[in-house]
């Protein structure tokens, strides 16, 4: 993900050593790492303002729950130790999370699609989306777009409180 987070331009990736960095993409320079899990990290990031959001599905460096999803303030520099706000014991281990802005969407290992408050990491509200799903949600017009593993495509409409499928079709094998 390249995002320019306090005038400085960043790619900011998740790597095998389950930690999130930034490096600056012209010179390779590391500015900043938070280590998230005990192993690979496989989801993106999104950014908003100074805000990332991370995610992941394997074991946390702390205990043994399995997965996390919270916000970490990119506009750092070194080794980052706290996150704004964290959630402990979902697995997103597959898609990475999307935002509008003000709400952060990510789809967890079993096909719910859960939204937070950016600001604050409260959860607003989940909407199941069948059994299994790893392919990435992409919001376009307000809405977002998303296959599952089980062969069926949804348009689901966002608000503050709940989500809006808009249409649900089951793609021919």
């Amino acid at each position: 993900y390249i995002a320019t987070i306090n005038g400085m331009r960043l790619l900011i990736v998740g790597l095998g050593d389950g930690g999130i960095h930034a490096i600056k993409p012209q010179t390779g320079e590391k500015v900043w790492s938070f280590v998230a899990a005990k192993r690979a990290i496989n989801t993106g990031v999104v950014v908003s303002g100074s805000s990332v959001i991370i995610s992941h599905g394997d074991e946390n460096t702390s205990g043994n729950e399995m997965g996390m999803i919270a916000a970490i303030d990119g506009s750092q520099t070194g080794d980052i130790k706290t996150t704004k706000w964290a959630h402990y014991g979902e697995q997103f281990g597959f898609s990475s999370p999307l935002t509008d802005g003000t709400r952060i969407y990510q789809i967890e290992n079993g096909s719910r699609l859960k939204a937070y408050d950016i600001e604050t990491g409260k959860e607003l509200w989940t909407q199941p989306l069948g059994t299994s799903q790893k392919a990435p949600p992409v919001m376009a017009d307000g809405k977002i777009y998303v296959g599952s593993e089980n062969g069926k495509f949804f348009i689901v409409r966002p608000h503050p409180d709940r989500a809006e499928i808009l249409s649900e079709v089951e793609l021919p094998a």
